[in-house]
């Protein structure tokens, strides 16, 4: 048995050479270099706060929408507090977080529903 998985290797390399012929075209594969990877670079909380902020808001700023149409008497401070619970804030400090769930009510009703914008506005100030 140990002998039949090398004839079976051996028999598959011939077949295959076999099968191209002088006329068959070779396929060049480019060879791979190395290249210097970045490191990666240490953003400032505050750069994470505004990237994180136009991340969520691309992602769910339709859904934010919705669910302040859906719900006109809902209580944006527990919005907020559902954003917190529900989303990744990673490297944020509890005040930044508080601030990117504001940002993302606020952009997002600026962007996608901007009749509420006056509402978020109103509700996240009190």
């Amino acid at each position: 048995m140990r002998l039949l998985a090398p004839a079976i290797l051996m028999c598959s390399v011939l077949l295959l050479s076999s099968c191209a012929s002088a006329d068959t075209p070779t396929i060049a594969v480019p060879s791979r270099t190395a290249t210097a990877t970045p490191a990666p670079t240490t953003l400032t909380e505050p750069q994470l706060l505004d990237k994180q902020t136009k991340t969520m808001v691309n992602l769910y700023s339709q859904v934010v929408c919705t669910n302040l149409a859906d719900h006109p008497d809902l209580d944006l401070n527990y919005a907020v507090d559902k954003v917190l619970a529900t989303y990744a804030t990673e490297g944020l400090s509890e005040e930044s977080r508080v601030e990117l769930a504001h940002r993302v009510l606020e952009q997002s009703a600026a962007k996608s529903c901007p009749d509420q914008s006056g509402r978020v506005a109103a509700d996240l100030t009190e």
